[in-house]
């Protein structure tokens, strides 16, 4: 008996534990990667016409959108920037369930929250979270209290 509880434990755990491998990055690596470094407050967000599927989420689909936000303080970058865009992502369905779906980032301009943002500069001159579009918020894109 002791023996198919634990075989059921174990299955059920298993059935239950569903995670996506995702790299850990240090601080010093999210610096060292990044082309700007700033505290950031968001003015507004725009959608754009992009659409696009994360690569580390099978099946996830996403709407482009364009970030304003005022600079702050620069830590690494151009000190004389005083606003930049941020290229992001958000749910095509917001209402889909998921199991450990996507850590992705949001900005309520209304809201006077600051962010402390490592960034890499896109051809198109907007920025975009050095650890990747899949998880920038957590990795990339911190909000600050």
């Amino acid at each position: 008996m002791r023996s198919i509880v634990t075989s059921f434990v174990i299955l059920a755990t298993a059935i239950l534990a569903d995670a996506r491998i995702s790299r850990y990055w240090t601080d010093q690596e999210l610096y060292d990667k990044a082309d700007l470094v700033v505290i950031g407050k968001p003015i507004s967000t725009q959608e754009t016409t992009e659409e696009a599927i994360l690569p580390e989420c099978a099946n996830v689909h996403v709407i482009g959108l364009s970030a304003d936000f005022d600079v702050l303080a620069v830590m690494r970058g151009d000190r004389e920037l005083k606003k930049i865009i941020l290229h992001h992502y958000r749910l095509a369905d917001p209402k889909r369930m998921m199991i450990n779906g996507p850590n992705l980032a949001s900005f309520d301009p209304k809201l006077s929250t600051r962010y402390l943002m490592f960034l890499h500069r896109e051809a198109d001159g907007r920025y975009s979270p050095v650890a990747g579009q899949t998880d920038p918020a957590g990795k990339s894109v911190f909000r600050l209290q």
